[in-house]
């Protein structure tokens, strides 16, 4: 069965610059998730709310594929991956694993919010209770959209 998996990205700035290499990334203290991910499971995406643009917590605005995960190798003199600069991340040092994903559907201008509070970074789908059935709506999505070919807008 494929697992769904709900991963906050702060105001979403990161994750756009971070889509034209198709990567994203956690903390390695996020263990139930690093041991329970695997390849097909789907990545959603949300940002927090915008005063006077949302009507309500959580917007999705993207979905895609997990393909594979990895130790962020960046170093003073060389890096093995890319780093927050070459990524053009502000404010990411603590996240030490990538996420590697494809097939990235941009929801942004879709209503589609989970309406969920909370300090987790990443949420097991079948452990809370969200907005919208992300299951059916995955199908919708691939059905109706089209996977993002470059950079992501928002």
């Amino acid at each position: 069965m494929t697992n769904h998996f709900i991963l906050r990205v702060g105001n979403g700035e990161n994750f756009v610059k971070g889509s034209v290499f198709s990567l994203w990334a956690c903390k390695s203290t996020n263990k139930s998730f690093l041991s329970n991910v695997k390849e097909g499971d789907k990545l959603w995406f949300v940002r927090k709310k915008q005063q006077n643009i949302d009507t309500n917590t959580g917007k999705i605005i993207a979905v895609a594929t997990f393909v594979s995960k990895n130790k962020r190798e960046t170093g003073p003199l060389i890096s093995l991956t890319p780093d927050n600069e070459q990524l053009g991340w502000k404010d990411a040092e603590k996240y030490d694993i990538e996420l590697h994903y494809t097939q990235l559907y941009n929801l942004s201008n879709c209503n589609l919010y989970i309406g969920k509070k909370g300090q987790n970074n990443i949420m097991d789908y079948d452990k809370i209770t969200c907005l919208v059935n992300l299951r059916v709506e995955y199908e919708y999505i691939v059905k109706y959209s089209n996977v993002v070919k470059d950079k992501m807008v928002i």
